[in-house]
């Protein structure tokens, strides 16, 4: 009889080292550990900073480019408030949201008085700015009714604040000639800006211009000084009927012919202007400031201005 092969069994047992007793669970509670803090890091951040940074930072993620510096490097904050972002404009600005981080800011202020800080609030309204600059182009950019109106307005941020300068052209003048009567086409304009301005707390400047041809004579009791005066009340009046408030304006100034836009060429209808200055901080303070100690205390030159020897006045 023949012997029965054999069936030969191997088993292979599979080993897991330190079986529930293991390391692995160790790095997941890790990997948890420090996402739940850094969840609580950023729950921190938000709730320490104002409802305009937040509108700051959120407009950086739209447009990271906004780091990006020409030039020195870049700043040396986080994020560089110089740039612009493009949701800004579009969520809109309120007094009481702006007014509110600026009342923050003044009490950090009294706690912190350093260039650092001055510059963080400087490029912080340069961002303001221009984002109400955004909101003016969409208001006018939006209106089939403005299209001749893009080719007679510049806006710029400069030192001084948001510069709006509105032209005159001869085949669309913004007043009648020789008059402050102004035209209805730039009323309309100046009312729809007066609506993107009156949610602002910043105080604003207008200077009349005129061109350099002569209106009466030298010793004419109304000429271009009173023209650009009243031209540039004219504006402000029309900016008061769209909304703004009288407290909201810092100067209404007549320039007359003395700044033309175009020096080479003094009569030409360019020359003819209104700019509307959105001051900031700093030009508020200056002009207000500045005038009122003028008024007040007077003061005289300082002394390495006066000559050495000066005459007797007899």
């Amino acid at each position: 009889m023949e012997k029965a092969e054999q069936t030969i069994v191997i088993k292979r047992v599979k080993k897991v080292a330190g079986g529930h007793h293991g390391g692995s669970w160790k790095i997941a509670f890790a990997d948890f550990a420090l996402a739940l803090m850094a969840f609580f890091l950023v729950l921190w951040l938000i709730e320490s900073t104002t409802e305009l940074e937040k509108m700051v930072i959120a407009g950086y993620f739209s447009d990271p480019r906004s780091l990006a510096s020409d030039g020195d490097g870049g700043t040396p904050y986080v994020l560089n408030l110089e740039g612009r972002p493009l949701t800004l404009p579009n969520q809109g600005l309120s007094l009481a949201l702006v007014q509110e981080d600026q009342e923050q800011a003044v009490e950090a202020s009294e706690e912190l008085e350093s260039f650092e800080y001055i510059e963080l609030a400087r490029l912080r309204e340069t961002q303001l700015l221009q984002s109400l600059q955004g909101q003016m182009e969409e208001v006018i950019g939006g209106n089939q009714e403005f299209e001749w109106f893009s080719d007679s307005v510049s806006m710029e941020v400069t030192e001084e604040g948001l510069s709006i300068q509105i032209i005159d052209r001869e085949n669309r003048p913004l007043f009648n000639s020789g008059s402050d009567q102004m035209q209805p086409y730039a009323l309309e304009v100046l009312w729809a800006m007066a609506n993107v301005l009156e949610d602002i707390p910043n105080k604003i400047s207008i200077y009349g211009h005129t061109d350099s041809v002569p209106f009466g004579n030298d010793l004419a009791q109304y000429s271009n000084w009173e023209l650009s005066a009243d031209r540039a009340n004219a504006a402000r009046r029309a900016l008061v009927e769209g909304g703004l408030d009288y407290s909201q304006f810092a100067q209404i100034i007549g320039m007359g012919s003395s700044l033309p836009l175009l020096p080479d060429a003094p009569t030409d209808a360019a020359n003819r202007r209104i700019v509307i200055m959105v001051l900031n901080q700093l030009a508020q303070q200056r002009i207000l400031e500045g005038t009122r100690d003028s008024e007040l205390d007077g003061g005289a030159p300082p002394d390495e201005v006066l000559p050495s020897d000066l005459p007797e006045i007899f």
